[in-house]
């Protein structure tokens, strides 16, 4: 019989790993004195431990690795675990080679004498989200926004989060028709609001997306061109392709709209 230490430096593992997995049940040690509560173990175990390394290797959580030694899964169902184990290793892969991307391009910025960007570009998804849309015709979209916080007030009615202002279309913002402003609201005040505001709001979802292009803008919102031109560079340079209306969040609503914070996105996925 060996001691753990021996059969931990044979095994190339250490001791504490030897000691969990006895906890856990799945590798037990042939005997452990009943005085000491030395663990020993035996070379006959050694294959056993070097299967559940082996597993180890290619990701499979404990759990699982003890429900393949108890042949409780069936090679169908090993295939399933390892295919979906190489779908996460995919999705790992194509994640740091976007980020390898990202960098090379940051650093022939860099190269080229640039300094550190004005704005800087993120990539993140967004949930869906339920509240009241507005689709202004006329007026100021300060004004409307305003319209809709005081209705929000007289129904006593929370935000679930920040008012947005979808671009319906490729047009300015200031073309009447071509934005609908947003408010995020549970989904029983967004029917309660449609219903008292004699439908001039409307109860609207907006979808999902996986991957949003977001910078951020301080400033007067009508000034935000070069953030703008920022977030197309930066989808320029890392193969994205817009796929969706673009939104703009009012972060912080000053009186002094020229200390406003504003973030842009953009709904992207990758250029084929």
């Amino acid at each position: 019989m060996l001691k753990i230490r021996d059969f931990a430096r044979l095994a190339g593992v250490s001791m504490t790993t030897l000691r969990y997995y006895d906890e856990i049940g799945l590798l037990k040690p042939i005997s452990v004195d009943p005085e000491t509560g030395y663990r020993f173990y035996t070379m006959d175990q050694l294959p056993h431990l070097h299967r559940i390394l082996a597993f180890k290797e290619l990701g499979l959580g404990l759990t699982q690795i003890a429900e393949i030694l108890d042949e409780s899964v069936s090679p169908l169902a090993l295939q399933g675990m390892l295919r979906l184990r190489q779908a996460q290793l995919q999705q790992q892969i194509q994640a740091e080679q976007e980020q390898l991307v990202r960098i090379e391009a940051r650093l022939r910025a860099l190269e080229q004498g640039s300094s550190l960007p004005v704005y800087d570009v993120v990539l993140k998804a967004v949930r869906p989200i339920t509240g009241v849309s507005l689709h202004p015709t006329r007026g100021d979209l300060a004004d409307q926004a305003c319209w809709i916080d005081s209705m929000l007030k007289r129904y006593g009615v929370k935000p679930i989060d920040h008012l947005l202002v979808v671009h319906t279309e490729r047009d300015d913002e200031c073309t009447p028709g071509s934005v609908d402003i947003v408010a995020p609201v549970d989904g029983r005040d967004a029917d309660r609001l449609s219903t008292r505001s004699e439908g001039r709001l409307t109860r609207c979802e907006l979808p999902a997306f996986p991957h949003m292009a977001s910078t951020l803008y301080h400033g007067h919102p009508a000034l935000a061109l070069p953030a703008y031109q920022a977030l197309g560079t930066w989808m320029e340079n890392n193969a994205y392709t817009i796929v969706g209306p673009r939104r703009k969040i009012r972060l912080r609503r000053e009186e002094n709209l020229d200390d406003a914070l504003t973030e842009i996105q953009f709904p992207v996925e990758k250029a084929l």
